[in-house]
C-alpha cells in the first residue's frame, strides 16, 4: 500500500501542476508552459483599420505591390510620405489599398497612418518652442578660469620632433 501510495503522490502532484485544462494556474493569462510566442496577443496594435477608411502612406518610400507579394519579392512602386490611399481589404500583415490615380495594390500595414496617432509631449511639460539660436549674431564665449589651464612651458609651445629621413623610391 505504502509504495502505491509513494508513485501516485508525485503523479498526482505533477498532473495538478500541470493543468490539463490548458489555463493558467494564477489566472494571469501567461501560462509558463506555452512557447512565448503563443501568448501574444496578435489582435490590436494601434489605431484600428477597415475597409473604406482613407489612411496615407506613413513613410516615404513606402513599398507598394500590384499583386501580394510574396517573400523576397521588390516593390512595384516606392510610395512617398502622406500619398492618400483607400482602404479595400485588410490581409494579414498587408493591406490591399487604391490610390488616387485608381492603382489597386497591396501596402506593409505597418507603413500606413491614419493619422490618428497621439503625438503629445510627454508628461505635458515639454516646451511647445525650440530654442530660438541666431547663428548670425555674437555668441558670447564661456568664461575660462586661467589657474585650471596647463603649465606652459618658457619659450612657449615645445619643439615637434624632426620627421625621419626617407629614401626615394627606386624604380
Amino acid at each position: 500500500m505504502n509504495a502505491k501510495l509513494l508513485i501516485a503522490a508525485p503523479l498526482a502532484l505533477a498532473f495538478t501542476a500541470c493543468d490539463p485544462t490548458g489555463t493558467s494556474l494564477n489566472g494571469s493569462g501567461i501560462d509558463p508552459l506555452r512557447p512565448p510566442s503563443a501568448q501574444v496577443d496578435n489582435g490590436s496594435y494601434g489605431n484600428e483599420l477597415r475597409p473604406g477608411q482613407f489612411v496615407t502612406a506613413a513613410i516615404n518610400n513606402t513599398a507598394f505591390y500590384k499583386d501580394k507579394p510574396r517573400e523576397d519579392q521588390a516593390a512595384d512602386k516606392l510610395l512617398e510620405q502622406g500619398t492618400p490611399m483607400k482602404i479595400v481589404a485588410l490581409s494579414g500583415t498587408y493591406t490591399k489599398v487604391e490610390l488616387d490615380s485608381g492603382e489597386v495594390g497591396f501596402v506593409p500595414t505597418v507603413m500606413i497612418s491614419n493619422g490618428q496617432a497621439d503625438v503629445s509631449p510627454l508628461n505635458g511639460n515639454a516646451d511647445s518652442q525650440p530654442p530660438i539660436i541666431n547663428p548670425d549674431g555674437d555668441v558670447p564665449l564661456p568664461v575660462l578660469d586661467p589657474s585650471t589651464a596647463p603649465p606652459v612651458e618658457p619659450g612657449g609651445l615645445p619643439p615637434l620632433d624632426p620627421a625621419p629621413p626617407t629614401k626615394p623610391l627606386e624604380q
